[in-house]
């Protein structure tokens, strides 16, 4: 199983974007990153822009066991939010610095600046918790999402 975290940083000041994402095995052993400076309408354009590339990726790089995760909310009963994203949020964060462009950066090594969010991943460790009620997380588990289980709900 190879997880793909994917994540678009959106300037509305400049309708900039940022893409970023990272695969890694299931061990949570790094494979490749990415990001990506190119333009955007909304948040949501750039989320699933940012899917989109990394898809992409995936694609010719034949990943084909392949788990998703990201930070996008659509407005549907079936979507969830996830923790965990923050390397490709940082990855996103890179991009956005950067002139539009049309080309992809590729990240065969662990980026400096995002190693020892990997380091924390890898280990469990995360920046934050979400308060998630139990009703939503009961719907999630009939839905065979097995990590609602494991959601640490707590008063905020």
């Amino acid at each position: 199983m190879i997880k793909l975290n994917c994540d678009g940083a959106f300037s509305s000041s400049d309708n900039a974007v940022g893409l970023g994402g990272a695969f890694q095995n299931s061990n949570g052993d790094w494979i490749v990153g990415f990001h990506k400076a190119s333009q955007a309408i909304s948040p949501t354009h750039a989320e699933l822009t940012a899917l989109l590339e990394g898809l992409k990726i995936a694609k010719e790089m034949n990943f084909l066991n392949l788990e998703i995760e990201t930070d996008f909310e659509a407005p549907t009963p079936e979507a969830y939010f996830t923790e965990g994203n923050e390397v490709a949020h940082m990855l996103a964060k890179q991009a956005i610095k950067s002139p539009p462009s049309t080309k992809c950066f590729f990240h065969a090594c662990l980026p400096f600046f995002v190693e020892q969010e990997v380091i924390k991943n890898k280990h469990g460790v995360f920046n934050s918790v979400k308060n998630i009620s139990t009703s939503v997380c009961n719907y999630l588990a009939t839905m065979g999402n097995s990590n609602a289980l494991k959601t640490l709900t707590m008063p905020m």
